[in-house]
């Protein structure tokens, strides 16, 4: 059978996960529950993963035996083209295309929400077609943010293609005699929204941190982003347990805003990495679809830039 439920590792079987969508904030009764979910094995893929909403998965690890990579291109290749390189470089590899577990996409300018919506059927019909869906689940994670108009001038993207792959990461069998120091994963990026996973099913409409606590200019407040934040890093936490890996396990920290999170580095996401914290955040100047920050971490033995 090509999938079959998974409970989580022994070394975090006592310990309590929620998925990203419902990850528990900081405070607040309503926001205190936490969904155990187990996760699900990708057989052909040589990873488990766990399900989100219909266009990702909001976290994958290597399964025994195997491991994580990340290929970040040099250039973004446009969405279509570059799904075919990926292919091509799995099948040079000697690996099936299932092995794919992992996108990071970006746009060039902010998607419309029926843009937005209109590119994820587009992409579900891709992954369908590639074989890459498990039951009624996509197991690759997705990460998919828009630069600033300032980047837009800059590094000439005002003219690339709507969306492009950034980087995307793969299973492949584990290099006999390299000892695993720690598992291998990647989490897709997390927002500030308290029910993504029924939002994203729509189930409900987003409810999302801070919403009405916002600026003149309609940015969010220095106390909004904080709030925002801390509940991003509350969510990675849970969803890490949830896979059975920790913030000891994490190899990098990507940052999504466009707006001033410097003042937060210090005081609030450098403390909560804790050993990871050595590494530093890797902040991108880009922001993610109808929210204002994302969060994304990753464990890996080994990166490459093609």
């Amino acid at each position: 059978m090509e999938t079959q439920s998974l409970s989580r590792t022994d070394r975090h079987s006592q310990s309590s996960g929620a998925h990203a969508g419902v990850a528990p904030a900081v405070s607040g009764p309503r926001e205190s529950r936490i969904t155990v979910q187990e996760l699900v094995v990708n057989e052909r893929g040589g990873y488990r993963f766990l399900p989100g909403v219909p266009f990702l998965s909001f976290g994958v690890v290597a399964a025994d035996g195997f491991e994580i990579v990340r290929t970040t291109f040099r250039q973004p290749r446009p969405f279509a083209s570059g799904m075919a390189d990926i292919e091509r470089a799995l099948k040079a590899s000697g690996l099936p295309v299932h092995a794919l577990c992992g996108l990071e996409l970006r746009s060039a300018r902010p998607l419309s929400r029926q843009e937005f919506g209109e590119f994820n059927q587009a992409y579900i019909r891709h992954l369908k077609a590639a074989g890459l869906v498990i039951g009624d689940d996509i197991p690759v994670t997705r990460t998919n943010v828009a630069f600033s108009a300032s980047e837009r001038l800059t590094d000439g993207m005002s003219g690339a293609p709507d969306v492009t792959i950034h980087a995307w990461s793969h299973s492949r069998p584990a290099t006999r005699g390299v000892r695993a120091t720690a598992p291998t994963f990647v989490l897709a990026g997390i927002p500030e929204i308290r029910n993504l996973r029924a939002a994203g099913l729509g189930r409900e409409r987003p409810d999302i941190v801070a919403m009405g606590d916002t600026t003149s200019d309609g940015f969010p407040t220095l106390a909004a982003l904080r709030q925002k934040t801390e509940f991003i890093l509350t969510a990675l936490d849970q969803t890490m347990r949830t896979l059975g890996v920790e913030w000891a396990d994490v190899t990098g920290v990507q940052l999504y805003t466009v707006h001033n999170a410097h003042p937060l580095l210090a005081d609030l996401i450098l403390p909560r990495l804790g050993v990871a914290a050595r590494l530093g955040v890797e902040w991108h100047h880009a922001g993610p679809p109808g929210v204002h920050v994302e969060i994304g971490v990753r464990g890996m033995r080994q990166e490459i830039t093609a």
